[in-house]
């Protein structure tokens, strides 16, 4: 219990770390908001008044203060630019992306292990060589290089799925695909030598000589593998978050890596902040659940 209450504390002062690193960060970079804003030919006067307005004519200090009293009270600030909450404008470009996400992961997690589980299984054989390489290539291309082949293959030469709309599954199949093929190969590889570093220990010797089938054997081997298995997907996760922002961006599908992009683009800072803060909230639960489970599965990590 108290292994758990630490790292709860810990968590929070990642989070901690992450909101005030953005903060400066964003607020060091080049760039005005408010002439961004108001344009060119906007007088000096104007500017002063509207910085005022922002409040961006305060100590970076005294905004950050302010900042931090809103994020307590669940308040992220305002858009500069859409002059809505960062809340609702949140609410509004999340269901895209959590989609994405959930089936990116669900989906590379069940081939990775199931093929590595194979591949591991069926060593030397022509189906571990011919999973070698794919994955190989497969990890060759990242995620920006990757989506425009899968264009360029499934909706140009043969037309058969569409692309930059977000209005059914068919929508959804090429940007989940751009996700779980590097993915996939990644979770894959590491079940794979994992199950066979494993494999090769004296407890499996014991096992045989007890008599268990190898479908037995192989269902003990792979459950030993899973807590190093679901830590990869913790850090595959930032892989996620990140691949589905660019994913985004590319097959203009109005997500949260769309809006993170005209932010940046606009230099509205508390859509950048809130978005940043919802990664890592998103990343820091999904690590400490993996935790729990992994201390469930094997007793013997726990601290």
């Amino acid at each position: 219990m108290a292994s758990k209450f630490r790292k709860f504390l810990y968590s929070l002062f990642t989070i901690f770390l992450a909101i005030t690193a953005i903060f400066f960060v964003i607020r060091l970079s080049p760039g005005d908001p408010v002439e961004k804003i108001l344009g060119p030919e906007a007088s000096q006067v104007e500017i002063t008044k509207y910085r005022e307005q922002l409040g961006l004519n305060l100590s970076v200090g005294t905004q950050y203060l302010n900042y931090m009293k809103g994020f307590l009270t669940g308040d992220l600030g305002q858009s500069l630019f859409k002059k809505k909450s960062v809340v609702e404008l949140l609410k509004t470009h999340l269901p895209p992306s959590i989609i994405l996400a959930i089936v990116a992961t669900m989906f590379s997690s069940i081939l990775g292990v199931l093929f590595g589980v194979i591949s591991a299984a069926r060593k030397s054989s022509g189906f571990d060589f011919t999973f070698r390489f794919i994955s190989l290539i497969a990890l060759s291309f990242p995620i920006f290089s990757l989506a425009p082949i899968l264009v360029l293959i499934f909706s140009i030469k043969l037309n058969l799925l569409p692309v930059s709309e977000w209005t059914s599954i068919a929508h959804g199949v090429l940007p989940c695909l751009t996700l779980i093929i590097p993915l996939s190969s990644v979770l894959s590889r590491v079940t794979r030598n994992k199950f066979l570093e494993e494999e090769h220990g004296p407890w499996v010797r014991v096992l045989t000589a007890k008599g268990l089938s190898d479908y037995a054997v192989i269902w003990r081997v792979a459950k030993v593998c899973l807590p190093s298995v679901f830590n990869v997907v913790a850090i595959q996760l930032s892989v996620v978050l990140a691949g589905t922002m660019i994913t985004e961006t590319i097959f203009d599908i109005p997500g949260i890596g769309s809006l993170l992009f005209e932010g940046i683009q606009n230099r509205d800072y508390p859509v950048v902040q809130g978005i940043i803060i919802y990664s890592t909230v998103i990343y820091m639960g999904v690590y400490f659940f993996i935790d729990i489970i992994n201390e469930f599965i094997d007793p013997r990590i726990r601290s």
